[in-house]
């Protein structure tokens, strides 16, 4: 067991290589990749428990993300519910064996989220680059999205663009005014990308999608009938660090996000870069959750 309380121990003894070499190599190259890895039927069932109670207890939180359900007394949107279930999730060994062979073995995972769009109200994801507001030093990170539903072209399925992570450059942004139906307001200006470039990223029911911190990504709204949900997880590798002195917290989404007082896991390895605040955000007086 660990002597930090916002270090955990997930897996002890050697990773496995799940990815394939060339899976591995479509990741660096597109930016993206959905694994021939899925969760099992027990795995998907359990996942759609969580989520589904999560929602169903929250019906007054709609056309934004649910946000850190692993940290229900950090979450900005003052979440009723246990937070071991989606720790356990955020620290699957089958996971973060995958995220090793993407970004190394030292890892932070920083962020869970439930993202739902409802059967035909399900609002659009606008274009936009992650790195735009992550402050990570140097950047680095990516997000496994996980079908809880099936993902579909009709009800509003992940788009990214493929080779478009290979810029240190965010890109320019804008909010939007929020009259629209967006499930969030920052979005890519339309004049750094080609929207016929995306590439739909469909989805069965315990498949999942890893990106890249810079991939350009978005998603049309939900016009089908039938809902569409989704689980991510967002890790790190540690040899970077959140550099809170600079992160910028948005009036835009602050009813779901605090960038400053993120509290932080280290969930694999060691803290390379010696600069990561893994106290910030946690509860006193113990700093954290340890799982052995």
């Amino acid at each position: 067991m660990s002597a930090n309380p916002a270090v955990v121990n997930a897996r002890a003894g050697a990773s496995r290589k799940i990815l394939s070499e060339d899976e591995v190599a479509a990741y660096h190259r597109d930016g993206f990749l959905v694994p021939r890895y899925r969760l099992s039927a027990p795995e998907l069932a359990d996942l759609k428990s969580i989520c589904g109670k999560l929602l169903d207890d929250h019906p007054d939180i709609h056309g934004v993300p649910i946000t850190n359900p692993h940290m229900p007394y950090y979450a900005i949107q003052k979440l009723k519910t246990d937070p071991a279930p989606w720790l356990a999730w955020a620290t699957k060994p089958e996971l973060l064996d995958m995220t090793e062979q993407l970004i190394g073995p030292d890892i932070v995972m920083f962020q869970t989220a439930i993202f739902h769009k409802k059967a035909i109200t399900g609002g659009r994801a606008p274009y936009h680059r992650d790195g735009k507001y992550y402050p990570i030093r140097p950047l680095a990170a990516t997000n496994v999205w996980i079908a809880v539903t099936p993902s579909t072209i009709e009800n509003g399925c992940v788009r990214c663009i493929p080779g478009s992570h290979k810029t240190k450059d965010p890109g320019k942004h804008h909010w939007t005014d929020g009259t629209g139906d967006e499930l969030f307001r920052i979005e890519l200006d339309q004049s750094e990308y080609n929207e016929s470039d995306a590439v739909p990223i469909v989805l069965e029911p315990g498949q999942m999608v890893f990106f890249d911190v810079m991939t350009i990504h978005g998603g049309t709204p939900n016009t089908s009938g039938t809902a569409r949900t989704g689980f991510s997880i967002r890790y790190y590798p540690a040899s970077s660090y959140w550099e809170r002195v600079v992160a910028e917290n948005h009036n835009e989404t602050s009813s779901y996000n605090d960038f400053t007082n993120r509290p932080l896991i280290l969930v694999r390895g060691t803290d390379r870069s010696g600069k990561n605040d893994l106290v910030t955000g946690h509860p006193a007086p113990n700093g954290g959750h340890v799982i052995s």
